[in-house]
């Protein structure tokens, strides 16, 4: 199955509001996208979210969800699109959640083959002292192959709880769970030609415009743990999580979770 990118037209502009000298900007086309490029190859772009124009198929667990082992008033929650579908370019992607405080024993990850229902990767994580925004990010020596293009994965992350001896079926440890969907798509010839000449800064907002939501959350982020005092990238960060409807998740603490236990 090919996904083709976003037809919405992506405009870079010098700076969001204010019009922009004619003699200063070329203009490069194709693939139903406009691109302006100025002449020192800086870019500005929105960093708002655009999704790709089909939703992912119905899940069990929504994008977030609440259970019997949380210690404080946050939800477990996936950092992902309203549709809960999430695009990549890469056959190793990064994934976010932001955990809340917890008597959680561990922490699951599970990527499953939507074609046959197959479990292609299952991880135990441990559970991160303090709540904050963590991520999980899948890797060669683990993972039997990269993500194929155009197939579609159901992923499942879970925070085991302990028996509840209270209730009526003690063994039900009412563990929390959410799920989301990722597939890996091909780069548009014209969206890496405008990486290649974009600033690293610039580069999440081009692949949010293009709709690839995994590398534009995962790019993002390393600029923060690089520079997390640069007032750019944090309203970079809260403008791409409001666009998707994450707004109370767009203050909080981005912390280093997680490695698997077993390697």
């Amino acid at each position: 199955m090919k996904l083709a990118l976003t037809g919405k037209t992506l405009l870079v502009s010098l700076s969001l509001g204010l019009a922009i000298v004619p003699n200063l900007i070329a203009e490069v086309k194709g693939q139903n996208q406009q691109v302006t490029r100025v002449k020192n190859f800086t870019w500005e772009v929105s960093q708002s979210y655009q999704p790709p124009d089909r939703s992912a198929p119905s899940t069990t667990a929504g994008g977030a969800s609440r259970g019997s082992c949380l210690e404080s008033t946050g939800v477990l929650t996936s950092l992902m699109p309203q549709n809960n579908l999430g695009l990549t370019a890469t056959g190793y992607p990064t994934f976010f959640w932001y955990v809340p405080k917890s008597s959680a024993q561990a922490l699951e990850f599970k990527l499953r083959d939507s074609t046959n229902g197959e479990v292609v990767y299952q991880k135990s994580l441990p559970v991160p002292e303090n709540s904050g925004i963590v991520s999980f990010t899948l890797t060669k020596n683990e993972l039997p192959a990269p993500l194929e293009v155009g197939k579609l994965y159901h992923w499942y992350f879970t925070m085991v709880c302990p028996p509840n001896p209270n209730e009526e079926l003690p063994g039900k440890s009412g563990d929390v769970i959410v799920d989301g969907w990722v597939e890996r798509t091909e780069l548009n010839p014209v969206l890496v030609n405008q990486l290649e000449n974009a600033a690293p800064s610039d580069r999440p907002a081009l692949y949010a415009a293009a709709g690839i939501w995994h590398d534009s959350l995962t790019i993002l982020v390393e600029l923060l743990r690089e520079k997390p005092d640069d007032q750019n990238l944090k309203n970079q960060w809260k403008e791409l999580l409001n666009s998707v409807g994450l707004n109370s998740i767009a203050e909080k603490q981005i912390i280093d979770c997680c490695i698997s236990k077993d390697d």
